[in-house]
């Protein structure tokens, strides 16, 4: 099967079930998206973790995945629980020095040469995915906060299959723009840069009790969507190329793992929590 039907069935199905998932399940302060947001940035963690190994850098599975969780389950702890901030930045503190404990009580000389490689790996995997992914589950605290993620997850999956799209049908000419990504083009990016502003306009217009923002500025949001998701795609092909490896893993057949399909919406997720509130006076 080809590239191209794999990404269409893909899309087809994966975002409906998405959509379902956030609009018919709002129970417990949308308790099944967090609970999928854990399970994806976990699986993540796991991929990143597979890359350091590749790297010769030994990242436990077990302590990568518990890392990757440990984002989303303290933001849902904030929405549910009355966690505050320092709460949760006391248990990621808590965590890694548990951690940075472990490696220093290691007794061969040997290994401890290698306790600095696995004390970043460790630290980077708390970031990436795991507090990057936080933010999508802190965007339901917000009224209509299922509104809030369906525009922010189109606003992302919709640059990135439009980029796609008119990259494959009129980007053969423009590509190799980019050393770490030839693939890309630039047509490929016009289209995905106006497919954000479109998404952030339209909601505007459908939602302006979520979305209270003018034209100038919901086309400033969805500029800077549209800027930031193909840099978010570039992020994690950085880190592939540096760990030598085309896919950060096999999961979804045809397309690698699932980091290679969530690379955008992680990247994007702190920058669009943080637009919103600015954007909507939310601060």
């Amino acid at each position: 099967m080809s590239n191209a039907r794999i990404r269409l069935i893909l899309f087809f199905t994966a975002l409906p079930v998405l959509v379902a998932i956030i609009l018919f399940l709002p129970y417990f302060q949308y308790g099944a998206f967090a609970l999928l947001c854990m399970g994806a940035s976990g699986v993540a963690a796991l991929e990143l973790g597979s890359m350091f190994r590749h790297k010769g850098i030994e990242v436990s599975r077990p302590i990568a995945i518990s890392l990757g969780i440990l984002g989303p389950f303290t933001a849902y702890g904030e929405l549910v629980g009355g966690w505050n901030s320092t709460l949760s930045l006391a248990l990621y503190v808590l965590v890694l020095a548990i951690l940075f404990t472990f490696e220093i009580r290691k007794k061969s000389e040997s290994e401890l040469s290698y306790s600095l490689p696995r004390m970043a790996a460790y630290t980077f995997i708390t970031f990436y995915p795991g507090i990057f992914s936080s933010y999508a589950v802190r965007l339901t605290r917000f009224e209509e906060g299922g509104i809030l993620v369906l525009v922010f997850l189109l606003s992302t999956f919709l640059n990135d299959s439009f980029a796609w799209v008119f990259g494959m049908l009129f980007g053969k000419n423009n590509r190799n723009i980019l050393v770490v990504s030839p693939n890309k083009s630039l047509v490929g990016f016009i289209f995905g840069f106006l497919a954000s502003i479109l998404v952030m306009v339209a909601s505007s217009f459908l939602y302006p009790r979520v979305f209270p923002l003018s034209v100038p500025g919901s086309i400033l949001f969805g500029s800077i969507i549209g800027i930031t998701t193909p840099i978010g795609d570039l992020v994690e092909s950085v880190i592939k190329r540096s760990a030598a490896v085309k896919d950060s893993g096999s999961l979804i057949p045809g397309r690698g793992g699932l980091l290679d399909s969530i690379d955008s919406p992680l990247f994007n997720a702190p920058i669009f929590f943080y637009l919103y509130q600015w954007f909507s006076g939310k601060f």
